[in-house]
């Protein structure tokens, strides 16, 4: 587990395209210098479930790494996937608070992206969801990553994005989740939101 104050961007795109052509544009044209840029962390893209669009989650070391990627990546979709995206993507930022790898961390995987909104200071609830929010993840089979953090915008507003294996660890363990921050409604006074879920079509990791 890690506490480094990493930055987390999410980016929604709306799509006609097949998610696979997609995938394969991202992975010999972008993949290769994001994984090149310094501070570079951590890279995803997951198919939507129920189809209509991808989500990616983009980790870096520090804001600065995070919003240079961010210009790079939305000059690099408009010059490659115009055909198969529409629209500018819906992106959010985040700083990291916390992260968690497993032991034997893997690439074939399921994203889930979680939002909680109406957080009171980030100190207050941090120590709870370290001792236990973040054991309900990691314990889960297939675990695989967890990234929690705050929106660099919104300050009572926080994110999660865990991967795991398959959609069924990601999503039992999104419902016991909840079900913990139900019964701290004094930390947690909504409940959370699945932003996007879906396979992982590209990953790397640093």
């Amino acid at each position: 587990m890690s506490d480094a104050l990493w930055t987390l961007t999410i980016r929604r795109f709306s799509s006609t395209g097949a998610p696979e052509e997609i995938a394969q544009r991202i992975r010999q044209g972008l993949l290769p210098s994001l994984r090149q840029a310094p501070g570079f962390r951590a890279y995803y893209v997951a198919r939507v479930d129920g189809g209509g669009g991808i989500v990616s989650a983009t980790i870096f070391e520090d804001e600065a790494a995070a919003d240079r990627a961010t210009e790079q990546v939305l000059a690099w979709t408009a010059a490659n996937l115009a055909d198969l995206v529409t629209g500018a993507p819906v992106v959010t930022r985040a700083t990291l608070h916390l992260h968690f790898d497993a032991e034997r961390p893997g690439l074939d995987s399921y994203m889930l992206v979680r939002m909680t909104e109406g957080l009171g200071p980030a100190n207050g609830n941090l120590p709870v969801v370290q001792e236990r929010l973040v054991p309900i993840s990691a314990e889960q089979p297939g675990f695989r990553h967890l990234y929690i953090g705050r929106d660099r915008d919104q300050a009572g507003r926080g994110f999660a994005v865990s991967i795991f294996t398959n959609r069924s660890t990601a999503t039992a363990a999104h419902a016991q989740v909840a079900a913990a921050m139900a019964q701290r409604r004094d930390l947690w006074p909504q409940s959370p939101q699945v932003l996007a879920a879906g396979e992982v079509i590209v990953a790397a990791v640093a």
